[in-house]
């Protein structure tokens, strides 16, 4: 892919029902059409820590990276161990996704046909369950995360091709979840790619970031 320069990041909304999502857009300088990858963040809401992580490796690629706010679907700030699981806020959270997704493709700079999701930790969870509904995105990128308890019978093999991503010594998502992803995702025929990171924990470190992200970019680049 040529290198492109980058512009500043943009603050948007886009509607989810009756809902003003909130959405921060790193998009790539030219008028596009362009690929697209949607951020799900974790269950801290911690938006601009991931964006900081990635937004610069991939716009230079000509990668736009928007990643929205979808606890504002649920006017909540951060998700507890209760709204998680009491099966509304994972619905309405990943409807909020779904949206995200129709708002991408409406957009004029974004080719509709070249759209991924990166989801960390909850975000994982989610960008999974958004592959499993929409087999049209192109990839899905799963860090610290899984698949949604109850989901395994819903995957089949036109699951976009899918990368999971985990630290070995994870105790707040046990590596356990990566190994039933990968093997639900083989059983299906589902395409997949499995990393395990030696001594990373949930969050990782810096010293694992270059491997990360040139694992991130050469999956991209085979996929997106």
């Amino acid at each position: 892919m040529a290198r492109v320069c980058c512009i500043f990041p943009e603050v948007d909304t886009f509607l989810s029902g009756e809902q003003r999502i909130r959405v921060e857009r790193y998009e790539p300088a030219g008028a596009g059409p362009h690929p697209a990858l949607l951020l799900a963040h974790g269950s801290g809401g911690a938006v601009s820590y991931w964006l900081n992580r990635f937004a610069p490796q991939l716009m230079p690629f000509g990668v736009g990276l928007h990643a929205p706010y979808y606890f504002d679907k649920t006017g909540t700030v951060r998700a507890t161990a209760e709204t998680i699981l009491d099966g509304q806020h994972f619905p309405a959270w990943l409807r909020a996704l779904e949206d995200a997704v129709i708002d991408l493709r409406a957009r004029p700079a974004v080719d509709g046909r070249r759209i991924g999701v990166l989801g960390i930790s909850l975000g994982g969870y989610l960008a999974v369950a958004l592959g499993i509904g929409d087999p049209t995105l192109r990839v899905v990128i799963e860090l610290s995360g899984g698949i949604p308890p109850g989901w395994e019978d819903r995957v089949t093999a036109a699951m976009p091709p899918t990368l999971v991503l985990h630290g070995a010594e994870d105790t707040m998502v046990p590596v356990s979840e990566a190994y039933k992803l990968q093997r639900v995702l083989k059983e299906r025929g589902a395409r997949c790619q499995t990393e395990i990171f030696p001594r990373e924990n949930h969050w990782f470190s810096p010293q694992a970031g270059p491997k990360l992200l040139m694992t991130c970019g050469a999956f991209l680049a085979r996929y997106l």
